[in-house]
Order: C-alpha cells, then structure tokens, then sequence
C-alpha cells in the first residue's frame, strides 16, 4: 500500500498486485475502517483482476467518500456487477484509438543511463515500418556507440549517430549525442551544441518543440524514468499539443513524489510500464486484420508457452473470439497479434478472458433443478458419502446452488462440493461468495421455479449494497483450478454437472473432455449437460429429461 498524498483530506492510495500481498490488505482494512471519518479515499488497484472479500466489504462501508480506479477490465467488471461504482482506465488503449490517417511517422524516446537496459526490449519490439525513431538520452559517448553496437543487432532499422544537416529518412533510427539538442526542420537535422551549458539544461524539450512541429498528431514521445526531473511541469506545457506522449510508470522508477492521476493532463497523455510501451508500440503500428490457416500455429504456440489448449476449440465461435479480442487490444493485424499474445502475459490474458465464457446464474433453468430433486436426489439418500463436480463453475453460482438445494433435501452433512474453472480470475470472485444485490430478485424467481419452499436468508446473508454467501454453503465447497482439455480425473462422483462447456470443443475434444466426465463418474451415477448437449456416441447413458443422464451400471 502507497499512500500518495493525503492533501485536503483526500487519502490516495496506490496498490499494485506484484508487490501487494495479505498483510498489505489487513493493513488497508485497518485504514478503511479507522474513527477517522473526515476523510474521503482515492484508491488505484494496479494490475488485480479480483480482490477479497474481506477489502469488497469494507469498500462498500465507504463508498460514499470513496473513488475507485482500476486498471484491469476484469475486476472494472467485477466490481461493477457488485455495484462498487469505479473508473476503468486501460492506460494502452482508453485515451486515444488512432485513425489510419494518424499513424505514427516519428518516435522520439528520452531517458538516462538506467533506461539503456529499457530501450533495447522497445526497439527490439517496435515494427520494421515506415518511421523514424530518435533517441535523447544524458548518457557518456562510450555507452552511447555501445547502444548503437547493440542496437544494429537487435533490429532491421539502419541506425546512425545524429550529424548537423543530416537528411532524415524512414526506417533509420538515430541516436543524439549528450552534449547537442537536436531540432528538426523540413525533414533535416540540426544540432546546437550545448558542452558550455549547465548540464541540466539538455533535455527533450527543445527537441520535442520542433518534432512536433515537423510531424504534428503522427508523433509519439516516450519518457522513461530519468529523462526529466519535473516530469508534471513538463507536461503542462505539453498539454496543448495533440501528439502522444507516453510516460513510464512511477512505480518502475521509484518516483512517488506524484500520482499516476496527476500525471493524466489530458486524453493525449499515456502512463505504462515498460511492457504497456512495447505493446502499445507495437499495436499502434499495426495493419490490416488477417486472420487465416495461421491460426493453427497461434493455437500451437499457445499451448507451448502457456499450456491452455485452444487447438480442438469449435472453430468458428473461436476465430470470432480471436476478432474481439483483437478489436479490444486495438491490432488489426492478426500475424502482430500472435506476436502480442505469446511475448506480453496481459495481452494473453485479455485473449484468455474472451475466449473463457462466463454465462450463469443460480438456479439457471430452473426446470433443471426441479428435475434434480425428484430424479437424482432420492438415489442419493442411501449414499453414505456425496460427491458432486461441478465442472466449469464460473463464477459460483452453480455449485451455490446445488449446495443449497441439498441442505434443503437435509443431505448437506454428507456431501462435498468440487467446482472446477481453468479461469483462475473467476475462481477468486467465486470463492468470494459476493453478488450483486441486484441479483436477489432472479435467483428467488428461480428457486421458486426450481420447487424451493425455504427462505433464501437461510443461505444468504442480505446486506444494504449486496448478498453474500454464509459460510455453512462455502464450507462445503472446494474450487480449484482444473483444465478439462489437459488435467485428469479428480475423484470419482455421484453426480457430475458439466453444462454449456462443450458446445465450446469440436467432435475430437469433446470425445477426449468425456473421456475424463466418464472415467469420474461411479455407478448409477449421473451427468447434468447444457440444453444444446448431448453425450457422445459409444457412450452407455441414458437421458432421464432435461439433459439429465443416468449412466449405466458397470462398474469403474
């Protein structure tokens, strides 16, 4: 937890979920809930998908004196559903979608001797495309030429050491010297030499001045850490030119004299770590959506780098996925963005998170559950001990639900819950128990449907801004990550629920995904599929209603 200022009763607080962890949420608790009740919270979770139950609750107490910015669109969604009001600010892609016409024509990367280690990744990254690249960094002649060694192997760019009168071309990069401040006019340089100068005085800003005015909206301007003392007095006066200019995180150049929001002048200003810059770089010059054959490649080195096989998805739903995601990540090129998913973790992970369908509710088909305390119940009351799966149990609400309508068949005491999702993210917010109060109304309409004739109070605690789950319902439950298409059997089950998952496989992966439903059922057990499923051939079930099989009695 960084607390950023606490100027006019205002606490900022700045999380980032690689340096946070459970004393760090104890303590922000503490300071959520202190007597101190003069002051309002701005809170900036960085990089977290989802958040514990315990900090959700304590969010709802202040949420009357309380701002939320999140930089991850899945916990923006999370908390969203919960009724957490909070602002999602994608620092690639929210401030500005460019236009074919407002490509990048020039870059222009200022820094110090740390960022060399930094400028490598970028250039390395950065498209062999018609720009201009140069770099200003206070850096000494000797690591300057090495810069320039190691450059020319790391990139097609034809790299150069910025000379007076030097006609600037496309495709080249060059590099200026410490003691010069460079200006461009009508496609030529010019070099002031400032050795008499105060050190300090070298910087960007003359360089920038006539950048911009050379290559106007196509210019993109990258600031890393140590190019500018006073970065935010930098940007006022920037403020009113309409070009791109991307600042390095504070929290990758231990400078927290300022808050990423004070930094955000205006809608042309971007604030990245250092995979962030490579990223944007590499999307903002991008071309045209292609996406052919190749996708059995992409598919391939996917499960290579991050073991989640797409390769046997059904076709069509996943190359539509694929668009979206590639709609959200703003590349048009589909071949970049193959690159974009297996060399950047966040960009996998919003591919990832498209392509893991999230649909459910309680009691969802109610007349499914009708069926399922007249039909599978009664089998299960001799059983001494109840094992039931719910494979693919998204965000809880199935496996709740079942949970529920066993403790009102009073076999609760006997039987254990497994639910399964290879979406780690939405396993947290299950594991969380907490829903929207908005939802209470559904999941009564469906219980009902359902044949329920309790009370819901007796599973659900019901507070002013949401409903959560009791404990006595989460106690009998044990999510955990489980892959269908590459993990094995977990334990043997009397009853396994697996709906709306395999629509998702084509023939070949839902034969191989049955294969393990059907090695994890005992006998005279049963299978519960979605309403557009149906068990493979040459498997011995029989359908009792409503994608209810019974499967048939030889043993395992």
């Amino acid at each position: 937890m960084i607390y950023i200022s606490n100027s006019k009763k205002i606490k900022k607080i700045l999380l980032e979920n690689n340096i946070c962890n459970k004393e760090v949420i104890n303590k922000l608790n503490k300071e959520l809930v202190s007597e101190d009740k003069d002051f309002s919270y701005e809170i900036t979770f960085i990089n977290f998908k989802t958040i514990p139950s315990s900090l959700l609750k304590n969010l709802y107490k202040i949420k009357n004196k309380l701002k939320i910015t999140t930089t991850s669109k899945t916990l923006w969604a999370y908390l969203s559903r919960l009724g957490l009001q909070n602002i999602y600010k994608d620092f690639v892609n929210n401030t500005l979608s460019l236009k074919k016409k407002d490509k990048p024509e020039a870059i222009v990367i200022g820094g110090n001797s740390q960022s060399i280690k930094k400028i490598i990744p970028i250039i390395e990254a950065i498209p062999y495309v018609n720009i201009s690249i140069f770099i200003i960094m206070r850096i000494s002649t000797d690591e300057e030429k090495h810069l320039c060694k190691i450059l020319q192997d790391l990139t097609n760019y034809k790299i150069c050491i910025a000379e007076h009168n030097m006609k600037i071309e496309k495709k080249s990069i060059y590099v200026v010297l410490q003691n010069n401040n460079m200006i461009t006019i009508d496609g030529y340089i010019y070099l002031e030499n400032q050795r008499k100068l105060d050190y300090n005085k070298i910087s960007m800003n003359v360089t920038l001045k006539s950048l911009v005015y050379e290559y106007k909206e196509s210019l993109i301007a990258l600031l890393l850490c140590g190019y500018e003392k006073n970065k935010k007095s930098l940007l006022e006066k920037l403020k009113n030119d309409n070009f791109i200019i991307i600042v390095e995180s504070p929290l990758e150049c231990n400078e927290m004299e300022f808050s990423i929001n004070d930094l955000e002048i205006n809608k042309y200003i971007k604030i990245l770590n250092l995979q962030q810059i490579i990223y944007y770089l590499r999307s903002s010059l991008s071309v045209n959506i292609n996406i052919d054959d190749n996708i059995d490649e992409f598919l391939e080195d996917i499960y290579k780098v991050y073991n989640n096989d797409f390769r046997n998805y059904e076709r069509n739903s996943l190359t539509r996925r694929i668009e979206l995601a590639m709609q959200q990540s703003q590349i048009s090129s589909f071949e970049k963005y193959k690159i974009a998913v297996i060399e950047d973790k966040k960009i996998f992970a919003r591919f990832f998170r498209i392509c893991s369908v999230n649909m459910t509710t309680f009691f969802r088909n109610p007349e499914v559950f009708k069926d399922i305390r007249h039909k599978v119940i009664p089998y299960m009351k001799n059983i001494p001990s109840i094992r039931i799966w719910c494979a693919g149990c998204s965000k809880g609400s199935e496996p709740y639900s079942i949970t529920m309508l066993l403790d009102e068949m009073g076999l609760l005491s006997k039987s254990l819950i497994y639910a399964t999702d290879f979406n780690e993210n939405i396993l947290n917010e299950a594991k969380n128990g907490l829903f929207a109060k908005s939802e209470l109304e559904e999941i009564k309409n469906n219980y009902r449907k359902s044949g329920g004739i309790s009370e819901l109070n007796r599973w659900i605690n019901e507070e002013n801004d949401f409903i959560e789950i009791k404990d006595k319902i989460k106690d009998k439950i044990l999510f955990f990550k489980h892959n269908l298409v590459t993990d094995n059997v977990i334990n043997k089950f009397n009853l396994i629920l697996c709906r709306n998952v395999l629509i998702y496989f084509n023939n070949k992966l839902q034969k191989q995904v049955f294969d393990t439903i059907d090695n994890s059922l005992k006998k005279n057990s049963f299978l519960i599929l979605g309403e557009s499923e149906s068990v493979p051939k040459n498997f011995s079930y029989k359908e009792l209603s409503n994608k209810i099989f019974k499967r048939k009695t030889y043993d395992n």
